[in-house]
């Protein structure tokens, strides 16, 4: 079976709390907000941000054997499951390390909670049938978007939080538009597949996948590399922008677990306030 989000109406980053522009016309940067809780939460955006909303494709069948599993896809077998991964950064808005837990029950529902080294949460982002419920846990103030979510600082266009996920689990962030045939060559049978196509945005991507995922993959701006990511053979993932300066690193620090249930209903924890967000979002 397969699986695919919609996204009815668009948020921008502009409306994230902490979020102002430097000067008049000038870009958007993070204001009130360290860059160790704003950073990584770019993953966000950035695993999605080609697929414009409704394109993400994700898997929840199949006989369950690599080989059957689209490298943009998330195989069933890593439904369900509780994972923790380390994150570094770098960039110019410094350096830091965060601990990410995602608890994925399905493509369609799962939560990521960001804290640092000594224990404090950031952030924790709730996503369910593709609409999300983000909460800035410091600053006791929540955003929800029912759509796709800019990101203008990084010119990445727009994109649906669901997809974080994807890119956590080291799968490819965009699905091709013309699926049928990228899948053909995905299924070839060879060790490496080298895939070159275009997304519904066209967006060029080539990437080098597997029979057990993808190994590297790398969205273009004309001759350009707008951002690549690539898996080391310890499964370290080092994704850069050479635009922007930001180096993103992250494994996963133990093994996957077993969820213990169903994840609750996204809520708002009382005492939290409406952050600064699209009008009519909160």
């Amino acid at each position: 079976m397969t699986r695919k989000t919609s996204n009815p109406c668009v948020a921008s980053w502009a409306n994230w709390p902490g979020v102002s522009r430097a000067a008049a016309g000038g870009p958007l940067t993070p204001a009130n907000r360290p860059a160790a809780a704003l950073l990584p939460l770019l993953l966000v955006w950035l695993a999605a941000c080609a697929t414009g909303g409704s394109g993400l494709s994700l898997s929840a069948g199949g006989d369950g054997a690599a080989a059957a599993v689209l490298p943009w896809e998330i195989p069933a077998g890593e439904w369900r499951t509780q994972r923790i991964f380390r994150m570094r950064y770098a960039g110019p808005e410094g350096r830091g390390t965060l601990r990410l837990v995602l608890r994925f029950e399905s493509p369609e529902r799962f939560q990521v909670e960001a804290s640092d080294r000594l224990g404090r949460r950031w952030w924790d982002l709730n996503v369910q049938e593709g609409d999300a419920l983000v909460l800035w846990v410091r600053e006791r103030t929540f955003c929800r978007y029912r759509g796709e979510l800019e990101v203008p600082a990084l010119s990445l266009g727009p994109v649906p939080a669901g997809a974080v996920a994807a890119l956590l689990l080291r799968r490819l962030p965009a699905p091709p538009l013309d699926t049928k045939t990228v899948a053909a060559a995905a299924r070839s049978g060879a060790a490496i597949v080298e895939l070159d196509f275009e997304d519904r945005w066209g967006r060029r991507w080539t990437a080098a996948t597997a029979t057990n995922g993808p190994r590297r993959w790398t969205l273009h701006r004309g001759a350009e590399t707008r951002a690549s990511w690539d898996l080391d053979p310890d499964g370290l993932s080092r994704l850069v922008e050479p635009e922007t300066g930001l180096e993103l690193l992250w494994e996963q620090t133990r093994p996957a677990r077993d969820l213990a249930g169903a994840l609750p209903p996204p809520e708002v924890p009382n005492g939290f306030l409406p952050g600064a967000c699209q009008a009519g979002d909160p």
